[in-house]
């Protein structure tokens, strides 16, 4: 009997035992899943400042970038032609080419009367 009741002591005391240890795991366990989250919301609030701040930047530089847009000198026309007679840059696929040979006698077209036998032909028979 005794035998008995001192195994069943320490059965129950083993028992107490690992309740308490099952205890202090979850404690930890839940412990360390509260850090956990709070390290990645730290995370994603640094993330998001660290976007923010990139957008801020980007934004002030572009508005920058239009500012001296404004001011810079455009570039030339890049085309090989004549404008108002005078020459304008160099050449491009997009404009004329310049004339090799300009006729100085403008053309006219030849006078002739027309045929006087293309009346009868044309006509009826009497």
């Amino acid at each position: 009997m005794e035998e008995k009741t001192t195994k069943e002591l320490g059965k129950e005391h083993l028992q107490e035992k690992a309740k308490e240890k099952y205890q202090e795991w979850l404690k930890k366990k839940i412990a360390e899943e509260c850090e956990k989250k709070k390290k990645e919301k730290e995370k994603e609030k640094q993330q998001q400042a660290e976007l923010q701040e990139k957008k801020e930047i980007a934004d002030k530089k572009f508005k920058e970038w239009l500012e001296n847009a404004k001011s810079k000198p455009r570039p030339a026309v890049k085309s090989y032609g004549y404008s108002n007679g005078k020459l304008t840059g160099f050449y491009s696929g997009t404009s004329y080419t310049k004339p090799a040979f300009c006729n100085p006698i403008p053309w006219k077209p030849i006078h002739m009367p027309p045929p006087k036998e293309a009346n009868h032909l044309s006509g009826k028979k009497n």
